[in-house]
């Protein structure tokens, strides 16, 4: 699933796009779909497991797919994270989402004076590319040099063949690093 080296550039993004078009654009959520995507050296666990390091039961409807198993290694490695909530009596279609934290020193030592606009100007242009996206919200009309940009922009796109779904890019770009969380909201209704 994550065909370029997970770094905090356009290869990370790649990677996140590609992965929450597998997860959340091409198919339905259901309980065996974690398990046919869950990428190389990635392990299935409940987001109880995930967020706490024990299951105790809050969160039965859950697989995320981990590198580590745990949120603070996964979020410390930079690592991808794929959150389904899996079909129930409360949320019968289920949900999806991808979430990407990682530092610009990890891969950069001048990062943030480098890509962070660029990540943050770029952005709309990538989603819209590489899920063949049609953006639903306002763009931003300008970008003025800063210590951070951060959006939240609604989108559609073709979905589990020929519907349309709607999904949220919420993205920040800082000093920092890349934080980007992709959701989808499902089949858009007409």
């Amino acid at each position: 699933m994550f065909k370029y080296e997970n770094a905090a550039d356009l290869r990370g993004l790649v990677n996140v796009l590609t992965a929450f078009r597998a997860a959340c654009l091409a198919e339905p959520v259901t309980s065996g779909l974690p398990a046919r995507l869950v990428p190389d050296g990635y392990r299935i666990v409940t987001r109880a497991v995930h967020m706490w390091g024990k299951e105790d039961g809050s969160f039965p409807d859950t697989a995320i797919l981990s590198k580590t198993g745990d949120e603070d290694g996964d979020v410390a490695g930079g690592y991808p994270i794929i959150d389904f909530m899996l079909p129930s009596a409360k949320l019968p279609d289920g949900a999806c989402s991808i979430s990407w934290k990682r530092r610009w020193t990890q891969d950069y030592p001048d990062g943030a004076s480098r890509l962070s606009l660029d990540m943050a100007a770029s952005l709309p242009a990538r989603v819209s590319y590489y899920l063949d996206a049609t953006l639903l919200s306002k763009p931003n009309d300008i970008f003025a040099i800063a210590d951070s940009y951060s959006d939240l922009t609604n989108w559609r796109t073709a979905c589990r063949g020929d519907m349309l779904c709607r999904f949220d890019v919420n993205a920040r770009f800082d000093q920092q690093g890349v934080d980007v969380t992709i959701t989808s909201w499902g089949e858009m209704k007409k």
